[in-house]
């Protein structure tokens, strides 16, 4: 999915999610021995960004152009300390970032629960969810978003089993039902914004056969959920039974170009993306 950022006050089109430094320097035509970008924070000091780093584009980012070679101090201190979201917990005050970039080792130990092996992911919306990989360096922004994830299928069964064990971890009362070629992860009592007609709702997510090589589609809620103001809510009136209840169908699925990751994607990622859909009031 793309958007576009800002250079010097020109406007360039570039793919949102974990950019690479020189591929915006490459957008820019920018010769990166003479000259280098900065990313202009609102009320802070500009943030130099080298070829070798990396950020999450959102669309908003806003780059200034300066003559010279790439500053020795590249990670200056930041006037107002910066708090950013991991596994779902925003950093408190008295944890709170002084300085924008940090290498897989620094956001690692963000998390007191990581363990070697360990991976590290960006949190993206309405594309796939991208990975930090040991060496790299991340200039964050105040609302990106992370996330770590058990090492591979160490001491479970199967990939399925391994997810199933961190989305209990981060969503509590998860059940899972073998039903024919496919398996139901029923989610239960997930919050729900103030624009609908109730407090909280199941989620039913389908697992079919070859995941995660094969994709998760669409997700189904406790039947009559509904806009406050009595609405129904758009491509989501099919009333569909699963694990001897019935379900409410969402027809919600990934955009065009979106390529399902099996590194990156799976249920948990999903529900983020069921919960994008749940965010949008129509």
């Amino acid at each position: 999915m793309h958007t576009s950022i800002h250079v010097a006050g020109t406007r360039h089109d570039i793919s949102r999610g974990l950019v690479a430094g020189a591929a915006i320097y490459n957008l820019a035509d920018i010769d990166p021995t003479r000259q280098h970008l900065l990313l202009e924070l609102a009320d802070d000091r500009d943030v130099p960004l080298r070829p070798d780093d990396y950020i999450v584009i959102n669309g908003r980012e806003r780059f200034s152009v300066a003559d010279g070679p790439q500053p020795a101090d590249d990670n200056p201190c930041l006037r107002k300390p910066l708090s950013l979201t991991i596994n779902e917990q925003e950093l408190p005050a008295d944890r709170a970032l002084h300085q924008a970039k940090l290498t897989f080792e620094q956001l690692a130990a963000i998390d007191p629960d990581f363990e070697p092996g360990d991976g590290v992911f960006v949190e993206l919306k309405d594309v796939p969810d991208a990975q930090v990989l040991p060496g790299m360096r991340v200039l964050v922004q105040n609302d990106d978003r992370f996330y770590t994830s058990p090492c591979g299928n160490v001491g479970f069964e199967t990939k399925l089993d391994a997810d199933l064990a961190l989305l209990r971890e981060r969503c509590g009362d998860v059940e899972c039902v073998d039903e024919g070629t496919r398996r139901l992860v029923i989610v239960r009592a997930q919050e729900l914004p103030a624009h609908w007609n109730r407090r909280s709702t199941d989620i039913l997510l389908q697992v079919p056969q070859g995941y995660p090589l094969a994709a998760l589609d669409m997700f189904w809620v406790t039947p009559g959920l509904a806009l406050a103001d009595g609405r129904q809510p758009q491509n989501a009136d099919q009333l569909e039974t699963y694990a001897g209840r019935t379900w409410q169908r969402f027809s919600w699925h990934y955009p065009p170009g979106h390529h399902w990751n099996p590194a990156t994607d799976g249920v948990l990622s999903h529900l983020r993306f069921a919960r994008v859909r749940l965010g949008q009031a129509n």
